[in-house]
């Protein structure tokens, strides 16, 4: 099939889906009006084509692949081997090399040139999108998140898209790069109370809640509440929460740690839950109206206005990795 273009009446537009989060694969797809990049690619290929299907797209509509660390849960050898036989491009920091180049797919995709190293400076991709990485903390060797920034059409202002999946901590700098992003993706992974009373190890329980595994609901929340004080008002327009854990955390329970971040600003936001299966959410994004951001700096906006709230379950069911959200790996969440 061909990938869909934006809903009718929406006009010029970037397609943000996350195809999958969770400790069981992750996924997301940005495009504007030709071939996308995927974030991350913890789906076997079976999953990620249905997946892709699901949102209206295609492998045809996948040019390039960008990963944040290697993590079994965001690469997945069977779809390094898709990626080549396609001809999909793969940009992966230079120290992930020694870890991908164990997998012989990955080997085939270096000899053919389709992949690109990135460092800690921004880069384009051949879908027209520029890609600035930031470290995080995460015991996934080097981890980064994702400022990502691309144009709809030609001729059309940049929509801006802020990615964090996979960090144990947050900082100052990183509120940097994500300050007026049109779409935030922030990691909400577990509630403190329920990973503390979730009957595992020990040593995995404290490794979820230290500065390198994986940003709690109050965590994740106190980043949103940050980044939202130093944005434009109106600039942020939605807030996609990711990574929740099957087992430590509820859609609910996250969605109400982000609708307090939003309230305390006094912004207008809505809020998503991003789930492991079935894709959620799909946004299209159109470029902020020229006036809309000239208004979010007029003085007396007024500050009280409420958090729409849009949530899907995680839904739990076999999949990949069942045994990473169990212990069974460093990358259980």
């Amino acid at each position: 099939m061909r990938g869909q273009e934006a809903p009718r009446g929406v006009g010029p537009s970037v397609q943000f889906a996350v195809l999958a989060s969770g400790s069981r694969g992750n996924a997301t797809l940005v495009r504007g009006d030709g071939p996308g990049l995927v974030i991350d690619a913890g789906l076997g290929p079976r999953a990620m084509a249905e997946r892709l299907e699901s949102v209206g797209a295609c492998w045809s509509d996948v040019a390039a692949v960008a990963l944040t660390h290697t993590h079994r849960d965001h690469v997945d050898p069977g779809t390094i081997a898709e990626l080549g036989r396609r001809g999909i491009s793969l940009h992966c920091h230079e120290s992930h090399r020694a870890v991908l180049a164990r997998d012989p797919g990955f080997r085939q995709m270096d000899e053919a040139g389709l992949v690109s190293t990135y460092t800690g400076r921004p880069f384009l991709t051949s879908t027209g999108a520029r890609v600035e990485p930031f470290p995080v903390e995460h015991d996934g060797g080097a981890t980064f998140g994702f400022r990502i920034e691309l144009s709809p059409a030609r001729r059309t202002r940049a929509v801006s898209i802020g990615y964090l999946a996979d960090t144990g901590c947050w900082s100052e700098s990183m509120v940097d790069i994500l300050t007026d992003v049109d779409v935030l993706g922030v990691e909400f992974n577990h509630d403190e109370a329920l990973q503390k009373s979730s009957g595992r190890p020990w040593v995995l329980i404290r490794r979820n809640l230290g500065d390198r595994g994986h940003l709690s609901n109050r965590q994740g929340a106190e980043l949103v509440e940050a980044v939202l004080r130093r944005s434009r008002r109106g600039a942020i327009r939605h807030i996609v929460l990711l990574h929740l854990s099957d087992q430590c955390n509820r859609p609910d329970l996250a969605i109400d740690a982000a609708r307090g971040a939003v309230r305390a600003v006094g912004r207008r936001v809505v809020v998503h839950a991003a789930s492991q299966n079935p894709a959620h959410p799909t946004l299209w994004i159109r470029p902020a109206r020229r006036n809309a951001l000239a208004a979010a700096t007029v003085p007396g906006t007024s500050r009280f206005s409420s958090a729409r709230i849009s949530d899907r379950a995680a839904l739990a069911g076999p999949g990949l990795f069942d045994g990473l959200d169990s212990g069974d790996s460093a990358g259980g969440s």
